[in-house]
C-alpha cells in the first residue's frame, strides 16, 4: 500500500495516542527494576526474599493494579464518552505526572504505595481510550498495523525503564536518586502525550454520535484521501444512525444484546487470558525469578533490558502479520509456543542441581542459566506479536461504536483484575513453588489456544461498522445499502 501524507498522518496520531502504552510499559516495569536497586530496598525497608515482606512487595503492584481498575471502569468510560478520546487520554496523563512526583519524593513504602494508587487512577483514565481512538482513526487495511505500534509501545517503555534502572544500578554516588531518578522520568512522557494529544484530530466517530458533523468531516480530512471523506462520513453516519433506531444506544446493550454481550464475554476471556499466560509474572517479578538464578544484581537488570530490547522486535512481527495472518491464528500458535517455553524453563530448573554458595544463597550454573533466559526470552518471542499486541487489536475493534469506551474499557480492565490477582498471589506462590509455577501456566496457555481456535471469529479486514454481522448480529451494511444507496464493498475474511 502507498504511503501518502494522509496515511502518514494516521500514524503520526496513532503512535500519539500509543504514548499512553508507552507510559504503562515504563510504570508497570518500574518497580520490578526498582528490586535490583539495594539503595530503593533499604529505603522502603523491604527485603526480597523475606517471607514477612512478600505481602507488602505483592501490595506495591496489586495497589497500583486496583486503582487502574476502578479509573477504567467508574472514570474513564464517562469522559471518554462525554469528553471524547482525547481529553481521557489528556486528564490521564496529568494524574500520572502528579504520581510521578509524589513516588520520587516518598520516604517509605507507604507513601510510595499512595504514589503507586494516584499513578494507577492516571493509567485507568488513559489507558482504555488510547485503542479505541487508534481503530476509529484508521482504515480497517492496516488497523492490525498500527494497533501493533500499542503493544510495542509498551515495550519501549519498559525497555527505557530497565536501561535507566541498569545505568543507574551502578552509581552509588547518586544516594537516593539512584532511584528517584527512575520515578521521575516518569512524568516525561506523559508531559509529551499531553501537549501533543490535542495536535491530533478527534475521533470523528465520537463527533458524528455528538452531532458534530463538520468537525468530523475536517477530522476525517485529515487522514483520508479526498475522495474517501464523504463515503466515510455517510457510513459511520449511517451506522449511528441505524444503531440509536434499533438498539437502546445505551450500556444496556451489553447485556441486552445478545451479539454484544457475546463479544463482551470473548474480550474479557482473552484480556484476563493475557496476564495468566505467564507475562504478568515476567513483568512484574521477573527480578524475583532470575534472582533464583543469578546472585548478581547488574546481571539480573541487564538480562530485564535486553528482554525488553528483543520485546519491541518481537512485536514488529505483529506489524507485519497480523493484517495477513490475522487475528485468531495468531493468538493459537502464540499459546502454543508460549506453553511449550514455560515447559521447557521448568523443566531445565527443576532437573538440575542447585549450587549452594558459602552464604547460603542458591544458583544455577553458567550454562542452566543461560538456557533459562533462552527459554523465557523464546516465551516473549511468542507473546508480544499474539497475546501481547493481537489481544488489544481484537478488543478494539469488535463493538459498536454506542459501547465501544465503556466495552473497551470493561475488557482491559479485566487484564488488571487478572494481574491485580497475579501480582498478590505470585510472590507467594513463587516462594513456596519456586519453578513448578511455570507449569500451571503452561497449561493456561494451552487452554487458551483451544478456545480461540474453537470460539474467536477471525476479524481482520473487517471495517468497524460491519462487525455486527460477524458476530451474528444485525446486518447493518445491508441497510445502510438500502436506505444510502452507497457503494459499500464487504471484504469477506474467507477471500481476504
Amino acid at each position: 500500500m502507498v504511503m501518502t501524507r494522509k496515511r502518514f498522518n494516521t500514524y503520526c496520531y496513532g503512535i500519539c495516542a500509543a504514548l499512553c502504552m508507552f507510559i504503562n510499559g515504563f510504570d508497570a516495569s518500574v518497580f520490578n527494576n526498582l528490586q535490583g536497586i539495594s539503595r530503593f530496598m533499604n529505603d522502603m525497608d523491604l527485603h526480597q526474599n523475606a517471607k514477612e515482606d512478600q505481602n507488602l512487595i505483592g501490595a506495591v503492584t496489586s495497589s497500583y493494579m486496583a486503582a487502574t481498575i476502578v479509573a477504567g471502569l467508574f472514570i474513564s468510560p464517562f469522559i471518554t464518552h462525554y469528553l471524547g478520546r482525547r481529553a481521557s487520554i489528556f486528564s490521564g496523563c496529568i494524574v500520572v505526572i502528579v504520581a510521578s512526583l509524589i513516588q520520587t519524593f516518598s520516604n517509605n513504602v507507604a507513601t510510595f504505595i499512595g504514589g503507586r494508587i494516584v499513578l494507577g487512577i492516571g493509567q485507568g483514565i488513559a489507558l482504555p481510550a488510547g485503542p479505541v481512538f487508534m481503530s476509529e482513526i484508521t482504515p480497517p487495511q492496516i488497523r492490525g498495523r498500527m494497533l501493533s505500534f500499542w503493544q510495542m509501545m509498551y515495550s519501549v517503555g519498559a525497555l527505557v525503564t530497565s536501561y535507566s534502572a541498569l545505568g543507574l544500578q551502578r552509581s552509588d554516588y547518586l544516594g537516593d536518586w539512584q532511584w528517584k531518578t527512575i520515578t521521575l522520568i516518569q512524568a516525561v512522557i506523559p508531559l509529551i502525550c499531553a501537549v501533543c494529544i490535542f495536535l491530533c484530530p478527534e475521533s470523528p466517530r465520537w463527533l458524528v454520535q455528538k452531532g458534530k458533523d463538520d468537525k468530523a468531516r475536517r477530522a476525517i480530512a485529515r487522514v483520508r484521501e479526498p475522495e474517501e471523506v464523504e463515503l466515510e462520513l455517510q457510513e459511520i453516519k449511517a451506522a449511528i444512525d441505524w444503531e440509536e433506531k434499533n438498539t437502546s444506544n445505551s450500556l444496556k446493550d451489553l447485556w441486552v444484546d445478545k451479539s454484544i454481550l457475546r463479544r463482551l464475554i470473548l474480550g474479557m476471556v482473552i484480556n484476563f487470558g493475557q496476564q495468566i499466560t505467564g507475562q504478568s509474572m515476567m513483568n512484574n517479578y521477573s527480578t524475583k525469578v532470575y534472582s533464583s538464578v543469578f546472585t548478581d544484581d547488574s546481571t539480573i537488570l541487564l538480562i530485564n533490558a535486553l528482554n525488553y530490547t528483543f520485546g519491541i522486535l518481537f512485536t514488529l512481527t505483529c506489524t507485519f502479520l497480523s493484517d495477513r495472518m490475522g487475528r485468531t491464528t495468531m493468538l493459537v500458535i502464540a499459546g502454543i509456543g508460549q506453553g511449550v517455553m514455560l515447559l521447557i524453563a521448568a523443566t531445565v530448573y527443576v532437573t538440575t542441581p542447585n549450587i549452594l554458595a558459602d552464604d547460603g544463597t542458591i544458583s544455577k550454573t553458567t550454562g542452566v542459566g543461560a538456557a533459562l533466559v533462552l527459554s523465557l526470552f523464546l516465551f516473549t518471542f511468542f507473546y508480544k506479536p499474539g497475546w501481547g499486541a493481537t489481544v488489544w487489536i481484537y478488543s478494539s475493534e469488535i463493538f459498536p461504536m454506542s459501547v465501544r469506551g465503556t466495552a473497551v474499557s470493561i475488557c482491559t480492565n479485566t487484564q488488571n483484575v487478572s494481574n491485580l490477582v497475579m501480582a498478590q498471589a505470585f510472590p507467594p506462590m513463587f516462594t513456596a513453588m519456586g519453578f513448578y509455577a511455570l507449569y500451571v501456566w503452561m497449561g493456561v496457555n494451552f487452554v487458551l489456544a483451544v478456545i480461540v481456535w474453537r470460539f474467536y471469529p477471525e476479524t481482520k479486514g473487517v471495517p468497524l461498522e460491519e462487525m455486527d454481522q460477524l458476530f451474528g448480529g444485525a446486518d447493518k451494511v445491508a441497510v445502510i445499502h438500502q436506505n444510502h444507496k452507497d457503494d459499500f464493498s464487504y471484504k469477506d475474511e474467507k477471500t481476504a
